[in-house]
């Protein structure tokens, strides 16, 4: 899959890595030495500023929590970030909101003011009384998300209540990755059941949370942010190839995830996303390609699913065909990839 040609797609628009420095110090650690390798001088580097792009942001993530033999990083960064000093104008608008519910659809809506690499979306579920709240990280590569999922997720959940007089919560959290920490850890940290090995990374709130007043509203001051936002970061779709991807990887184990039945999702027609694909030099088979080998490395390397499991959530028809896949993929097969996983597989810095 080629790579992505359009540089804004990456940008991150908010301090993502606010006190990232004093983390890494307090475990030991010297960000000097890590930022050399995403491409940073330590003297260009501000935490509170949005310098970085999203791949290099969640590179350091991955590499401190590796390095440290910090597996709990991003969550532990996010309670350091506690009270939304992260979300700048997004947070902010969000924090004059009248109801929660009302910062959470903004959110959704506006997620160009964290990065077009970045999209919330939102799912009802009216027969449970609730709403997933979903989060995709529209980048090319499987690699190294699950510390920048984690911390997302738990800002998310601490910003609900903040706003709310913790009131509104997480009611339940979900990830696409295996655990990284002990089951206790995450539970100690969303103070609610934590799901693994889910078709998308998200937050389900109840009905009851959307409705819950802001603490902070002022309808004057979210109307100057409003303008602000639309005004500076205007309504932008990512590349196709990100978006087909996004969708690939929430619907890869349904019967949904042929190239008409996601052309139907992004409301075109199935020859306009061929053609769109193709001037992005890419195409739809080549893009769910690169989906299920990235995901078939992560899986292989850095959980215990076994091979029968592992296909099907790469949605083949039978484990044959995922074994030929892995022989053209890799020129390996899964038993012999599976060999080279690392003896602390409980500790991973991927995310499929």
């Amino acid at each position: 899959m080629p790579l992505i040609a359009d540089a804004e797609f990456s940008k991150l628009n908010i301090p993502l890595l606010r006190h990232f420095p004093e983390l890494v110090q307090s475990l030991g650690g010297d960000v000097g030495e890590l930022l050399p390798l995403v491409g940073m001088a330590a003297k260009d580097f501000r935490d509170d500023a949005a310098e970085l792009t999203y791949p290099q942001a969640i590179r350091l993530l991955a590499l401190a929590a590796d390095r440290l033999n910090c597996p709990d990083f991003g969550m532990r960064l996010a309670l350091r970030q506690r009270g939304g000093a992260i979300f700048g104008p997004l947070g902010n608008t969000m924090r004059n909101s009248k109801t929660f519910g009302d910062a959470l659809r903004f959110a959704s809506a506006h997620t160009n003011a964290h990065s077009r690499a970045a999209r919330v979306w939102l799912r009802p579920e009216p027969e449970e009384g609730t709403i997933f709240a979903g989060h995709e990280l529209l980048l090319e590569t499987s690699r190294d998300r699950i510390q920048a999922i984690e911390q997302i997720l738990l800002v998310g959940h601490l910003e609900a209540m903040e706003m709310t007089g913790d009131y509104a919560r997480a009611r339940s959290i979900h990830f696409r990755h295996e655990p990284v920490s002990r089951p206790a850890e995450y539970r100690r940290y969303f103070g609610c059941d934590v799901h693994f090995g889910e078709p998308a990374d998200g937050i389900t709130f109840s009905d009851r949370d959307l409705a819950t007043p802001v603490l902070t509203q002022n309808a004057q001051v979210r109307s100057d942010l409003v303008a602000y936002i639309e005004r500076t970061f205007p309504k932008q779709r990512p590349p196709v190839d990100a978006e087909v991807r996004g969708l690939i990887l929430r619907k890869l184990t349904r019967d949904d995830c042929g190239s008409a039945e996601i052309a139907r999702t992004l409301a075109i027609h199935h020859r306009t996303l061929r053609r769109r694909l193709k001037q992005e030099g890419t195409s739809f088979q080549a893009v769910k390609d690169d989906v299920r080998r990235d995901l078939a490395l992560y899986y292989l390397q850095q959980t215990g699913i076994d091979f029968r499991g592992i296909s099907e959530k790469l949605g083949f028809a039978e484990q044959a065909v995922f074994s030929r896949s892995c022989r053209r993929w890799f020129g390996q097969s899964p038993t012999q990839l599976r060999s080279l996983r690392a003896s602390v597989s409980n500790i991973s810095p991927s995310l499929p």
